[in-house]
């Protein structure tokens, strides 16, 4: 619109996704999802949820479904995996959705996940993904297992608090009895590969992935 001889661009704004530095529209990353066997049009979503105080949109995806989340697993796996490898971009979350919100004339409401997103409507089905994935090395944004098992680790000791892999787990504001624990499984897990100074040079989750993944490479564990 033009307000005072000023040109505003206004509405539709969430129809773009900005993510590392780049936008991408959601459509276009829709179609690449399709290509994955179940998923059908009209019934995934992508969106960028930007959540209070972060710099770029995280990128969720919302799939119908009405079955176990034992089931969507493996769905949830391969519609990350499809977009890691064709976009190049890492899934913050697959998250299924009992419905997908439409206006009269069809149109998909996004704003609607999102906001039930950020609520934390989705948390106890993304928890109980994750730990599932967690205990079949599983990787749910693409990934190796190791982050997966690191996720559930860290997800256990925050109790029930949102962290994503790329999140520093200091500025979540994690305790020093917090982080010891988490050390404790770590160390239970790999054995001998992370002590807690390691967590200071390297304190998100996808940090130490790589950390622990280069170290077993090195090693010759698993």
């Amino acid at each position: 619109m033009v307000h005072e001889r000023e040109l505003y661009i206004t509405g539709r704004h969430k129809e773009i996704l900005f993510v590392n530095g780049q936008n991408y529209y959601p459509h276009d990353l829709e179609a690449v999802a399709l290509e994955v066997p179940g998923i059908e049009l009209g019934k995934i979503v992508i969106s960028g949820v930007r959540a209070t105080g972060a710099e770029s949109d995280a990128l969720v995806v919302f799939v119908l479904n009405r079955g176990e989340l034992a089931d969507f697993l493996p769905l949830a796996q391969r519609v990350a995996r499809r977009i890691g490898e064709h976009a190049g971009l890492a899934v913050d979350a697959v998250v299924p959705v009992r419905r997908i919100p439409k206006t009269t004339s069809g149109k998909v409401q996004r704003h609607l996940l999102e906001e039930e997103y950020l609520a934390g409507a989705n948390d106890a089905d993304l928890a109980t993904l994750r730990t599932l994935a967690a205990a079949t090395g599983v990787r749910l944004d693409g990934g190796s297992s190791v982050e997966a098992e690191l996720q559930a680790i860290c997800d256990a000791a925050l109790e029930g608090r949102q962290i994503q892999p790329n999140d520093s787990l200091f500025d979540v504001g994690v305790s020093s009895l917090k982080l010891v624990g988490m050390q404790e499984r770590i160390e239970q897990r790999w054995p001998g590969l992370i002590d807690v100074t390691d967590i200071f040079d390297h304190p998100s989750i996808a940090e130490l992935a790589r950390l622990i993944e280069t170290r077993q490479q090195g090693s010759g564990a698993r």
